[in-house]
């Protein structure tokens, strides 16, 4: 295998035309290329490059001889790569410093091109060829591990446990190799979990690769062991800080760090916001046969990390303070502080909760407020429900249906003309599989533990139905994520954020504003905040608003930083 980048087990999925794009060969020209950022270094046959769980590493590029790609897993190591001349290592999660999820270790004598971070960042903002070529395989690379399920991190659970659906949901979405095994019905799991010293009582429960066990982390204290969760924050200074990594905010972190500026992205769960969940966005342009949320929300990402943002998750911003008139303070969850000299409120909006008796009790076991393909997996050949009239309730349904026995959809209007795009109108009416159910609504949930069935009403004839359909999707309208800047920023009747010319001559005086110009079209009544997307009062809640938004407040950060560098008069 001297010159070979195949997988030797794993990583099976990926089709062989992709093979040579996830483990390009390198050519002497580009090999040549690449010298001027890294140092030659020799290893011994059986020397560690690096090793799973390492943070900072280096790109490796092979000059001679070999190396072996390992990944752990709960039955052992697994050899999934070996690397020959021309080959790199690494993927994704390099480009921000996480922890690796593979070792590496030298064949036989191998001599390397040792890349470290800083050099690798440069090189694929300064070289277009290489550039796309590495970062390719990175996604290609890291893709193939999620679909492998076969290591990474292990989730033990039970489809009826919202936090096992809680952890889940936080490795996917953000884009972490996982294995899950359901105890339910499952007799050899009282064996598995006695080898860990684990009883049912416990689960959920992550087991790692080199055996230690988490026994229902909080989703910090998952992504802090794993190496998802950035390095101390502690009293740094950025340019720009970023609340929140939907479309919106990483639009901003893109074109922030292209054009130099020091950005730090802080989000409580996942990229992607709300766009994150949608099953697939098929009106956003560019894409004309669909993307799903996650996919999309996936490459802002790791486009920010490439032009050097740092993306913080999950990091909570608790309180925004100005200790200085050129600078804000956040205050993050963990007791970290950090200032910025502008910052976006990128935070989007929820999906409105219905007043409905013991919701809480359900969410998770039974209500979901997202429709992606684990969801669908626990109401296989299932009646579910979807409800609200928008277009990612549409969505949803559409999804839902290739994977369920029957969608009624429940709306409390005449119909969806008013709310949801034509395409998926016509696309619902098209599904043999999907009941449209207008002027109703649910009044009751049913069941003790998991959702057991709901009763609904129809508005019209006030006649009251019963169903014992256990799972229920609510996308029910947008509600603001304002509550950490509440009290902060004027906000509009509903909550969400006035900005510009929203923003009333009295309004800007209650807020002290003292400078001797209005607020930039996207900025808040405190000078240097800015609000993009959802979040923001009269704002087109649509994806491709939010991204242009982000895009268009980094230009109104730059005249603010400008007037700072001014000389005063």
């Amino acid at each position: 295998m001297a010159n070979s980048g195949t997988p030797q087990s794993g990583i099976h999925r990926i089709r062989e035309a992709r093979r040579e794009q996830m483990f390009p060969v390198l050519d002497e020209r580009q090999l040549e290329t690449l010298a001027p950022y890294g140092q030659r270094r020799r290893y011994p046959a059986g020397a560690t490059l690096f090793e799973a769980g390492q943070r900072h590493i280096a790109m490796f590029v092979v000059l001679s001889g070999t190396i072996d790609m390992f990944r752990y897993t709960v039955t052992g190591e697994d050899l999934f790569a070996t690397h020959g001349r021309g080959i790199f290592t690494g993927e994704v999660g390099q480009l921000a410093g996480s922890a690796a999820i593979a070792t590496a270790r030298a064949h036989e004598d191998t001599e390397v091109l040792v890349i470290d971070e800083v050099a690798l960042h440069r090189l694929v903002i300064a070289d277009a060829e290489l550039s796309e070529l590495i970062m390719r395989a990175f996604i290609l690379r890291r893709m193939a591990l999620i679909e492998d399920e076969t290591g990474g991190a292990t989730v033990v659970g039970s489809r009826h446990s919202r936090d096992t659906l809680r952890l889940r949901q936080f490795l996917t979405r953000n884009a972490h190799p996982h294995v899950y095994l359901d105890v339910d019905g499952d007799p050899a799991m009282a064996q598995f979990l006695e080898r860990f010293g684990v009883v049912t009582e416990e689960l959920p429960v992550v087991i790692m690769a080199d055996g230690r066990v988490l026994r229902t982390p909080s989703n910090r204290e998952l992504a802090d062991y794993i190496g998802l969760g950035p390095d101390p924050l502690d009293g740094r200074k950025f340019d720009v800080a970023v609340l929140g990594a939907g479309p919106g905010g990483l639009a901003a972190a893109v074109y922030a760090a292209s054009e130099g500026l020091r950005v730090l992205v802080l989000d409580a769960k996942a990229p992607g916001g709300q766009a994150g969940t949608s099953s697939r966005i098929e009106n956003y342009f560019g894409f004309p046969t669909g993307i799903t949320g996650q996919a999309l929300a996936g490459r802002g990402f790791v486009q920010a990390q490439k032009f050097g943002a740092e993306i913080a998750i999950p990091r909570k911003v608790l309180r925004l303070a100005r200790p200085t008139p050129d600078e804000i303070a956040l205050e993050i969850d963990g007791g970290e502080r950090v200032t910025a000299r502008a910052v976006v409120i990128a935070t989007g909006a929820r999906y409105r909760k219905p007043n409905l008796p013991n919701l809480e009790v359900f969410e998770g076991r039974g209500i979901y407020y997202a429709a992606s393909f684990m969801e669908a997996q626990l109401c296989a050949e299932q009646e579910v429900i979807v409800v609200g009239g928008g277009n990612s309730a549409g969505q949803a349904a559409v999804f839902l249906a290739g994977h369920t026995k029957h969608v009624h959809i429940l709306v409390r209007s005449r119909g969806l003309a008013a709310s949801m795009s034509q395409y998926l109108i016509r696309r619902i009416e098209a599904t043999p599989n999907i009941t449209l159910r207008t002027e109703t609504e649910i009044v009751e949930l049913l069941g003790t533990g998991d959702l057991g069935g709901v009763r609904w009403q129809n508005r019209a004839s006030l006649a009251i139905e019963e169903h014992a359909v256990q799972h229920v999707f609510l996308f029910l309208g947008a509600e603001p994520n304002t509550a950490l800047i509440d009290g902060c920023l004027t906000l509009d009747a509903a909550g969400f954020v006035k900005t510009g010319a929203s923003l009333t001559e009295a309004e800007l005086r209650a807020a002290a504003w003292s400078l001797p110009r209005a607020p930039y079209p996207l900025e808040s009544s405190r000078s240097g905040i800015f609000a993009v997307g959802d979040v923001r009062s009269d704002s087109v809640k649509r994806v491709a608003t939010a991204v242009g938004e982000g895009a268009a407040a980094v230009r109104q950060i730059h005249a603010l930083l400008s007037e700072s560098e001014r000389p005063s008069a």
